[in-house]
């Protein structure tokens, strides 16, 4: 692993975001060197809050896509699955809890495993739509009838993608 790879990022994604950053924060210290330093400050305070939990979380999505067999991907979410599969990809995914960070391996790790790329978009909708994780906090803020019709209206959205991708792809 080289150094610049370390700072900047592996992929061209990463390093929007970093160099992004860069730009932004090299704008804020010439302009507004006390919103700058807040920044950082704040930034690094949220981050050693979210540090444990992240690795927490990187490892057992880790151990999750270790510990399902590779047979058993594929019999449920591989190329063979359908729309069967689609659905059960994309409806798991929006348990599932945490971020990115955590969802993402499990995802990638079923992908790898040899769920078909259908399931794997469905999931990716799934995760992001239904995301039954924010679902206490929509409560709050916006009640039982507009967080109902998120549901409603998120439920068929990865099962239709995948059906896309499915046929057309």
């Amino acid at each position: 692993m080289d150094i610049l790879n370390i700072i900047i990022g592996k992929s061209w994604g990463q390093r929007i975001v970093v160099l992004g950053a860069a730009i932004l924060y090299s704008y804020l210290f010439i302009a507004k060197p006390n919103v700058a330093k807040k920044g950082v400050i704040n930034s690094f305070q949220t981050f050693t809050t979210l540090f444990t939990l992240i690795i927490a979380a990187l490892l057992i999505s880790q151990a999750i896509g270790l510990l399902i067999p590779e047979e058993r991907v594929i019999d449920l979410l591989g190329e063979g699955s359908g729309l069967k599969g689609i659905a059960t990809g994309g409806l798991l995914a929006g348990l599932l809890q945490g971020g990115p960070y955590a969802a993402y391996p499990i995802i990638k790790s079923l992908y790898d495993k040899g769920a078909h790329i259908s399931v794997v978009i469905a999931m990716l909708l799934g995760y992001g739509a239904i995301g039954i994780g924010r679902v206490a906090y929509g409560l709050m803020f916006f009640g039982p009838k507009i967080v109902g019709l998120r549901l409603l209206l998120a439920l068929p959205v990865p099962i239709l993608a995948g059906l896309i991708v499915l046929l057309f792809v």
